[in-house]
This record gives structure tokens, sequence and C-alpha cells, in this order.
């Protein structure tokens, strides 16, 4: 509250009491470097259920943008017996932020929002997959301590959406105007959030940057091919698809060229082969993950169901989709990608597609010069804009 005097005409004082709305600011050291950020808790009757932060660079753009990191916190639900204490957790949790993320935010000098949404043993809410479109979230055994807690994220896209409207409010009580319409980015799960999120509001959305997406980004299409392509691979199973706000998009998506993590992977046998000192191993890629062989004609020995589909080897798509994505894009990720690109042409879409040298995880070895297309790829944009604007 803020007190008030106010003097009549005849001398008598009255005292009126106005509500002011405070955001506190504060210090802290990001990534080496000292900014100023924003802690916001949640806020149900505003539209959203879990905390977020805003980082603020202490040198800021002439007319920055509102960048959404898309975070992707660490499974700490097995270490946290309630749920408030696994937001406080999900809360330190930065690991995620990628060095793209970090350029478009301290380099470049623009406010970034980080919402803190945690998951769960085989619950991925920042995946934003089909369970989140539809509010029907599959929980394992040893997160059954959580059940009650479910409704938090009901609506998930919805919040997200409510966090950057009130994040925009917050820089505005600082004197900071920044551009109303996002730059989303991500890598890797955080890349599928990204392209997720655009098919679900793509209102508020200036660009999409996607990095380690392993062939597989959202398509504003229903079928191809006679396949059918359900949210969140493509569009269909949405109601009220904003196309004309999706076409309004400036996309850049990028991958190594010798990446070879598949979220999209069908299921084969593991591939066992013994080391230089005789233990029995099995094939991985660069994270990690189980790989299938491949021959000597470059053909990976993927399975077929008794009806000759594929099905999906990990949780993160159903066999459908797996079916469908893998059937029409094809089963190597690189190519995948530049029938992707030819898709986003053919829709007559603003899509820069790169590849780049390495694999997932010795992309950003490369870093300068993707930070350097990222940058002339927002520039070329906002020129754009501005020229349509005139």
């Amino acid at each position: 509250m803020k007190l008030v005097l106010y003097t009549t005409n005849l001398g008598i004082c009255d005292i009126i009491y106005v509500r002011v709305w405070v955001v506190i600011m504060s210090e802290m050291k990001f990534r080496g470097v000292i900014v100023d950020y924003i802690d916001i808790s949640a806020k149900p009757e505003k539209g959203f259920n879990f905390p977020f932060k805003i980082i603020i660079p202490k040198k800021l753009s002439d007319n920055p943008d509102l960048i959404y990191a898309c975070n992707l916190p660490k499974n700490e639900s097995e270490n946290c017996s309630t749920m408030e204490e696994l937001i406080e957790r999900t809360k330190e949790d930065f690991c995620s932020i990628d060095p793209m993320l970090t350029h478009l935010c301290l380099t470049n000098g623009n406010p970034m929002i980080i919402p803190f949404v945690p998951r769960l043993k085989d619950f991925r809410p920042n995946f934003l997959g089909r369970d989140c479109l539809t509010n029907n979230f599959k929980i394992s055994e040893y997160d059954e301590k959580y059940k009650k807690d479910m409704y938090l994220y009901n609506n998930l896209a919805d919040q997200h959406k409510s966090i950057i409207q009130y994040a925009i409010d917050c820089l505005k009580n600082k004197e900071i105007n920044a551009d109303e319409k996002i730059i989303i980015s991500g890598y890797s799960e955080g890349a599928m959030f990204a392209t997720h999120f655009a098919l679900l509001h793509p209102e508020i959305i200036k660009s999409v940057i996607a990095g380690g997406t392993g062939g597989v980004i959202s398509m504003p299409i229903d079928y191809m091919d006679g396949y059918e392509f359900l949210y969140p691979t493509g569009t269909s199973g949405l109601k009220n698809f904003d196309f004309d706000s999706f076409r309004n998009i400036s996309f850049f998506y990028y991958i190594g060229k010798e990446d070879r993590t598949d979220p999209a992977m069908p299921n084969f046998d593991d591939y066992h082969y013994m080391d230089e000192n005789g233990n029995d191993c099995i094939l991985k890629d660069e994270c990690g993950n189980k790989t299938p062989f491949v021959d000597e004609n470059g053909k990976q020995l993927l399975k077929l169901d008794e009806n000759g589909n594929y099905t999906a080897k990990y949780n993160l798509f159903s066999d459908s989709e797996v079916n469908a994505i893998n059937k029409v894009l094809g089963t190597v990720i690189q190519k995948r990608f530049i029938k992707q690109q030819e898709i986003y042409s053919n829709l007559g879409l603003n899509a820069t597609f790169k590849l780049y040298s390495g694999n997932h995880k010795t992309i950003f070895d490369n870093r300068k010069e993707i930070f350097d297309d990222v940058d002339s790829f927002l520039r070329e944009n906002l020129s754009k804009k501005v020229q349509k604007l005139k």
C-alpha cells in the first residue's frame, strides 16, 4: 500500500490508500556474469501454477526481445516427498540452459524467462506432448505420491502463455519494454517443446530457434502420404489451429551432421559387441542411448511388427506417431530434416534449416558459426517485419 495525502479546497486533509504493484529485482551471477533477476512465485489466479525467473542482462539491447527458455530440469522426484519440495528443487536447476539461450540473453542483451516445471520419472511435461494437450497424465508407481497434485499440470500450454504475459507486465513495471511476441528457443527435448508450443500458441511467437531436433519437428499438417500426424508431430486433433499466425513465425532449425540421437527411434534388437578388454557391450549413441546396428550399406537394422509397422523404442512418441514419422520422413534423422525443410517450403513458411559439423553433444564446438547464422537470421527477419509495418 502507498499512503497519499489529498487536501480539498476547504483545507480538509483526506488519507487515501492506493495499491501499488512492486516488482522486486535483485542481482545474481548467471553463467559467470552478474545479471539482474526477478523471481515470480506460482500464481494460480493469474493462470500459472509453477514459478519462473526472469534473467535481465545489465546491458540491454536498445529494442530487446523477450526470450523464452525451454528449461529441462532433471528428474528429482525420487529425492522429494512432496510436490512443494520438488518445485523448490526444480527452481535451482539451470543445467539445460544451452549455449544458444545464453547467447540470445547475455550476448545479445535480451531478458529471458526460465519456467520451473518439475518432471517426474515417466512424465515429461517439458516435452509438451499429447498428454499435456489432453490432461491425461500417466505416472509410474514411483510417483504415486504426486498423484493428488497432478492437476497442477492441467492446460500446461496455456499456463506457459500466462507466464509470458505476466513476465511482460513485470518488465514494464521496471520500464523494460520488450517485444510482446517472444523468441522461443531450446535444444534437444527443449527444441521439441519450442516447436510443440508454436502449434498451440503461434499468436505470441515471433521466432522459433530449435536445435538437436532429431529430425522431428512439429508440422502444420494433418495427413501426409496416407498417414495421420497427430499433435505434437502435426495438427490432427487440434481444435482451431491458427495457421495464419503460424506462418508469421520465422523458424531456425539446426542439427549436427553426425547426430544420431533420435527421439522417434523405432524398435530394434540391441547390438552386442566385445570391447578391447573382452567385455560385452551394447551399441549406444553419443548421449548414451541404445542405437541400432548400421550395415555396410548404411542401413539401420530396425524391427517391424507383424503388420509391417514401426513401433516406438522410447516413450516420447506413440507407436502410430513413430510409424508415421519413419514411414513418411525416413529413418535417418538428417534425411528427415531435409524432408521437413521441403514440407515447410511447400507450405510457404519462413524457415531456415542448417546442418553443422558435430553430433548431438559436440555441435556447439562450432558455436561461433551457429551464433553468427542465428544473429543474421534474426536481423533479416526483424528488418522484414519493420518493412512490412511501413
